[in-house]
C-alpha cells in the first residue's frame, strides 16, 4: 500500500495551523465513491497551489502515483530516497502494489519541514485486491489521508521514509 496506518493524527505530525486543510476549488474533483478510484491526476487545493514549490511537489507526486498505477518499479525508484528503495526491493514492491490503483489525489497543504524539506498533506483513494489492503482493513477501496515527507535529494524532491503515524485510512 502507498501508506501504512498509524495512531497519530496528521495534524499532530504536520503541525497545528489553527484551520482545517483547504478544500479544493470548484475545478478540483471530489473524492470518488463511484467510478473509483477516480482520476489519477494530482490536484492542488488553493492553499497548496500558493506554495513556491507546488509545481515540483505536484510533478514528483504525479510520477509517484503514475509509477504505482502503471506497476513501474523502475520509475517509482526515481521518486523515493535510497533508504526507501533498499527497504522495498522490487519483489516486495510488486507484492505490495501489484493490484493497487490510486486516484482522486488532492494535495491539501505543503508546509516547510526540517532541514529544507517539505511536508505534504494529501488524500487519495486506492482500490486493490482486499488481500493487498492493510491487514486490519482488508477491503477493495480505501480513502487515505497522509503526510508525505519530501526531502531534497540528487535530482529533486524525493519521498523520504514514513513518519510514524502519518497515514490514516477508512473504507470508501
Amino acid at each position: 500500500m502507498a501508506a501504512v496506518g498509524g495512531g497519530l493524527s496528521a495534524r499532530a505530525l504536520y503541525g497545528e495551523s489553527g484551520a482545517e486543510p483547504s478544500e479544493p476549488n470548484s475545478t478540483t474533483s471530489a473524492p470518488a465513491t463511484q467510478g473509483r478510484p477516480g482520476p489519477a491526476v494530482v490536484e492542488l487545493a488553493p492553499g497548496a497551489a500558493e506554495h513556491p514549490d507546488h509545481r515540483t511537489v505536484r510533478s514528483m507526486l504525479q510520477i509517484l502515483f503514475y509509477s504505482i498505477n502503471a506497476n513501474r518499479y523502475d520509475q517509482w525508484r526515481t521518486t523515493v530516497v535510497e533508504e526507501r528503495q533498499r527497504t522495498m526491493p522490487e519483489d516486495e514492491w510488486r507484492d505490495a502494489y501489484g493490484s493497487t490503483r490510486d486516484g482522486s489525489i488532492l494535495v491539501h497543504t505543503i508546509r516547510p519541514g526540517p532541514d529544507d524539506s517539505v511536508r505534504v498533506l494529501l488524500s487519495f483513494t486506492s482500490v486493490q485486491d482486499p488481500a493487498d489492503a492493510p491487514s486490519e482493513m482488508p477491503v477493495d477501496c480505501l480513502r487515505w489521508h497522509v503526510v508525505y515527507p519530501l526531502v531534497k535529494d540528487s535530482g529533486g524532491l524525493r519521498l523520504d521514509t514514513n513518519l510514524p503515524g502519518s497515514s490514516q485510512y477508512s473504507p470508501c
